[in-house]
């Protein structure tokens, strides 16, 4: 991706997440951006993504004002965030605009995970659901005639 960016010199690069390893993949793509300098904003959309997951795992490893990550819920409306990247007038604003909801949907997320209460192995085998299955009766078996 990085070697295709650099030599079609590329405005923006967008990347797809089809099956759940991409997500990672995603993360390790706007690592290696950062560390080789490139400037180019990241487009990241499909199937597995979300916002929440581009503001919480990959925006922090490469979103600046020069170069953000956005996520895009869908293919037909990654035109007009393209045009709002490349426009001298809207670019600034609207960055400023998701680094701002990026930085709430960080919030929240971290604030949930504090809400989190988690048992141990134990707790949780003294606290399974005891079923009697002599009260409650079979489901009964499904018949075919002909």
């Amino acid at each position: 991706i990085i070697e295709k960016a650099l030599e079609y010199n590329v405005d923006v690069v967008g990347l797809s997440g089809l099956i759940t390893p991409s997500l990672d993949e995603m993360v390790d793509v706007a690592k290696q951006f950062k560390k080789q300098g490139l400037k180019q904003p990241i487009l990241i959309g499909g199937a597995t993504t979300s916002k929440t997951h581009t503001a919480v795992k990959i925006a922090p490893n490469f979103f600046d004002e020069e170069h953000p990550v956005i996520h895009v819920l869908d293919a037909s409306r990654a035109v007009t965030v393209v045009q709002s990247l490349l426009s001298s007038e809207q670019k600034e604003e609207y960055v400023e605009d998701i680094a701002e909801e990026y930085e709430e949907i960080r919030e929240d997320y971290y604030a949930g995970l504090d809400d989190r209460n988690f048992l141990s192995f134990e707790q949780a085998k003294e606290n399974k659901k005891h079923i009697n299955f002599d009260e409650i009766p079979v489901a009964p078996h499904p018949r075919i005639e002909l």
